[in-house]
């Protein structure tokens, strides 16, 4: 009976010694890092590194004597009629039955290709017109991507008109 009754319990010399053991743990940990906290490290007194600090760009308009500024040569597109082709003109691909209309990098159909148009892509006229292979050639100049540009024939192009709401 009396092995029944100590089965259960601890014996109160062992939690002594775990009081004991968990006190002397804890002095020792103490010990250690107080001795190292006051070892530190000297703060460095010169990093090597500055920083500068510039401000930020800023785009600064430059005036161009009227003098040097080219000459315009375009003709006034108020006057053509609005279904022709001309320079400042906005332009449609069209007619190329899905397959696309080969935008050159010169006026000619030996001109390497810089990409493919697809069919109601439109375009601004910037350039021409030349008449080469039997073609009468326009450079054109994507609307919202000014790389996108290329020499295209006439034939697959329709004008675009444009009109402005008032208020």
């Amino acid at each position: 009976m009396e092995d029944r009754a100590l089965k259960g319990k601890i014996h109160p010399y062992s939690l002594i010694g775990a009081l004991v053991f968990a006190l002397f743990l804890i002095g020792a940990a103490y010990l250690v890092f107080r001795a190292r906290g006051g070892q530190r490290a000297p703060a460095p007194t010169d990093t090597g590194y500055q920083v500068t600090l510039l401000p930020a760009p800023t785009e600064t308009p430059t005036a161009i004597p009227t003098a040097l500024l080219p000459t315009p040569t375009l003709q006034d597109v108020s006057i053509l009629p609005p279904d022709v082709v001309a320079v400042g003109r906005y332009v449609k691909v069209s007619g190329t039955q899905g397959v696309g209309l080969r935008m050159r990098t010169q006026a000619g159909t030996s001109g390497d290709v810089n990409f493919i148009a697809l069919d109601d892509e439109a375009f601004k006229i910037i350039d021409g017109p030349l008449v080469s292979d039997g073609y009468t050639w326009w450079l054109c100049e994507a609307l919202l991507d000014k790389t996108r540009s290329g020499w295209a024939a006439e034939n697959y192009l329709l004008v675009l008109e444009i009109s402005t709401q008032s208020p």
